[in-house]
């Protein structure tokens, strides 16, 4: 235990006498950071900065910061205390929480979009994932009827998408106020929300959403290697360390699918809301004058038929999301009934606080942990 109770206060943003007081309660922070890193290094519920967890504890949320990264909650300090009757008054009246600016505040911490969302929750723990089986669900316009077969007996409930922040917690308070035991939440072209009143039965109930609904992903063909090779001496680009990441040039029913639009906010945020296709065959002059001018704008590069190119310049988190997204994709049915995000949708994820957020998220990454 001597060792969790140091994560447990080196990796919190608050003052010595904070610190202090916590001390008679360290287990249960050091249990939400162990829970923490373990969930943030698991590719198919997190990618990059994507979730985050809270604990309610004597009047304060603890909640992880903005664009800090899971994975890291036993490297840095990753929570922020918030006053859990003044985010609530803050909720009521509208007044959201000003996010640092990453390019001027490299040290300050802010919390998370989603902390109303803890807050209103009733239970003591609170994880938002972004769980790849439960997002190829909940990207389905039938996901309702869908969902109620596979978690029948299961607490749970279904929000449609609403924007991250005040609306999306306004719901869950809504939701949850007419069911207070619900421990699942699954959000509409989004993710996953679990709570309990421990760590061991948040994680339990988790390990269960996966359970039922996992889902087989689809194989692929074989990348066409001489023929990305050709494009690669043209554009400069290179192939990615992940070989399934060419599922998303290999994959007929994959093109397709990322062809119809945005399935969901960290796909616009860190991939850009529409992505570039090569066709094939192609001629050296014509390949080069796609791809040269789009090495600023985008993370990768789709030669259709054969796999993908990735962009110099891509992320730790651009990579993370772009790894996470594939694997989504193929876990959607070749005649899902899909709901992708309308254009006023897409224009308010790309607003200014998801700029922000795609900077924070990159600064944060820790490099060992990047490709995870």
């Amino acid at each position: 235990m001597s060792n969790l109770a140091a994560v447990t206060i080196r990796n919190i943003e608050c003052s010595p006498a904070v610190q202090d007081a916590l001390r008679i309660d360290r287990s249960a922070i050091a249990s939400l950071l162990r829970l923490s890193a373990r969930i943030g290094r698991d590719p198919l519920l997190v990618h990059a900065s994507s979730g985050n967890t809270s604990l309610k504890l004597n009047g304060t949320l603890w909640i992880k910061a903005s664009g800090k990264w899971l994975a890291n909650a036993d490297q840095e300090a990753i929570l922020v205390p918030v006053a859990l009757s003044e985010c609530l008054q803050r909720m009521n009246e509208g007044r959201p929480f000003a996010a640092a600016d990453p390019s001027t505040c490299t040290n300050a911490l802010s919390p998370s979009i989603e902390t109303f969302m803890h807050a209103v929750l009733p239970q003591r723990f609170v994880v938002h994932v972004h769980c790849v089986n439960t997002l190829a669900w909940a990207v389905r316009s039938d996901a309702p009827f869908r969902l109620e077969e596979k978690l029948s007996g299961l607490s749970w409930q279904w929000i449609p998408y609403l924007p991250s922040g005040l609306p999306l917690a306004r719901a869950v308070q809504i939701a949850s106020s007419m069911r207070p035991q619900t421990n699942i939440f699954v959000l509409g072209n989004h993710g996953l929300v679990v709570s309990g009143e421990d760590c061991a039965e948040v994680d339990s109930v988790l390990a269960e959403v996966q359970r039922r609904l996992s889902v087989h992903p689809r194989p692929f063909p074989q990348p066409k290697f001489d023929i990305l090779q050709r494009a690669q001496r043209i554009s400069g680009w290179r192939l990615p360390d992940s070989e399934s990441l060419h599922s998303l040039g290999t994959d007929a029913i994959s093109r397709r699918i990322i062809k119809g639009g945005v399935l969901y906010p960290c796909q616009a945020i860190f991939l850009r809301p529409s992505f570039t296709f090569l066709g094939t065959p192609f001629d050296l002059s014509s390949a080069a004058s796609q791809v040269r001018p789009l090495d600023m704008s985008c993370p990768f590069l789709i030669v259709e038929g054969s796999g993908i190119l990735i962009n110099d310049g891509i992320t730790a988190a651009d990579y993370a999301v772009l790894n996470g997204f594939s694997e989504v994709v193929r876990r959607i049915d070749m005649s899902a009934p899909l709901r992708y995000l309308t254009d006023d949708e897409v224009t308010s994820v790309l607003s200014d606080d998801g700029h922000r957020y795609r900077i924070s998220a990159e600064s944060s990454a820790l490099r060992p942990l990047a490709h995870a």
